[in-house]
């Protein structure tokens, strides 16, 4: 099984400088401590994230860093021209000796969209997504004096070559982030990897789709025992339960009023964006969001760990969970408190899990038997 660690990079006291410095010690510390990866994530004009170009936080991270493979958890490919992308992830798969891992996805928030002056796009995005993905694999899996071309509705490419081209042949590893069934098709068609989440639904509502998307790939042709499907997790770990609350009680606060405020909600949600505006609506029918209901629900897991072990144990038996990327630092977490979470982790649960085999979700063990 392995494991990472995740940023956003949530800055509310708007020290850049600070959090920058933070987060890179933070990943140096992980590799340090065993974590095998750092995903980082794309995001636009809003506190919520302060990382707009991925790609160089990436480039510094493969100059500090030795081991660990260095994942985008999301390039947005909707805002940018698709071949800037490729040349510019291609640049970091070579710096960084081909550690790159390529997650991307199409972007949610208004906001973003209409300050990368692209919000006509919105409507469209999965159409433009789907297009960009297939050009910068094309363009990726070229050799030199190899030329790619695309026609399509969104985008058209005339004999375009990308320099450089990725140490990792054919491409790296590419991933596609999703929380819709729609999204879930073009994974199980294009044979991508999935990024997931359970950020905006229950646990339990996120191991049935992934064990549904999974019987797609396998009834594909899929060997299930290859499908990586990274589940990206808001943990924070401490001594005692009642500690890990009273330690996140107002980072998590400050995180979950502010995505509540970004992603597309109320009547006038744009076109393929309805599974937003569902998930938003459902919490606010629940009464909104609170710690313990989203302690409860398994949105996150905040507590000492021992509760973690058996949490992970159920979702490596239940989804087949052989990749666990840990979002410790969020909404401004003390600086502190995530490197004691990262220590806690990496002492008393990398270890129960490290040399844990893939295995098949227990649900799909009997089906994938029939087949044998």
């Amino acid at each position: 099984m392995r494991f990472g660690v995740f940023y956003v990079l949530e800055c509310p006291d708007h020290d850049f400088s600070r959090a920058y410095r933070e987060m890179l010690a933070q990943i140096s510390y992980a590799e340090h401590l065993g974590f095998d990866e750092v995903w980082l994530a794309e995001h636009h004009g809003s506190d919520y994230g302060s990382m707009p170009s991925p790609q160089v936080a990436a480039a510094a991270v493969a100059e500090r860093t030795e081991r660990m493979r260095i994942g985008i958890a999301v390039s947005n490919l909707t805002f940018d021209w698709p071949v800037r992308v490729a040349e510019d992830y291609a640049m970091v798969d070579v710096l960084s000796g081909g550690r790159l891992d390529f997650g991307a996805g199409r972007g949610y928030q208004p906001g973003e969209f209409h300050n990368m002056g692209v919000g006509d796009r919105q409507d469209v995005s999965r159409e433009v997504f789907a297009e960009a993905l297939e050009i910068i694999r094309g363009l990726w899996s070229r050799k030199p004096g190899e030329p790619f071309s695309f026609q399509g509705e969104h985008f058209d490419i005339d004999a375009v070559e990308c320099r450089p081209t990725p140490v990792q042949r054919p491409t790296p590893p590419m991933y596609v982030a999703s929380i819709s069934p729609q999204t879930f098709d073009l994974v199980a068609s294009q044979g991508y990897n999935m990024l997931i989440t359970p950020t905006l639904m229950t646990l339990p509502e996120l191991n049935r789709l992934v064990v549904d998307i999974k019987r797609k790939l396998i009834a594909g042709g899929r060997d299930p025992l290859s499908l990586d499907f990274p589940m990206n997790w808001q943990i924070h770990l401490a001594g005692s339960a009642e500690e890990a609350v009273a330690n996140v009680a107002e980072p998590l606060a400050w995180y979950y009023r502010n995505v509540l405020d970004l992603v597309p909600s109320g009547p006038e949600v744009p076109r393929t964006y309805e599974r937003y505006a569902e998930l938003v609506a459902a919490s606010e029918e629940a009464g909104g969001l609170t710690l313990d209901g989203l302690r409860e629900s398994g949105v996150l897991y905040v507590g000492d760990p021992d509760g973690l072990v058996t949490e992970i144990e159920t979702l490596y038996q239940e989804t087949g969970l052989q990749h666990l990327i840990c979002w410790m630092r969020f909404g401004g977490l003390a600086h502190e408190k995530v490197l004691s979470s990262l220590e806690l982790f990496a002492e008393h649960v990398l270890p129960r899990f490290r040399d844990r085999p893939p295995v098949v979700p227990r649900a799909l063990r009997d089906e994938v038997a029939a087949i044998r």
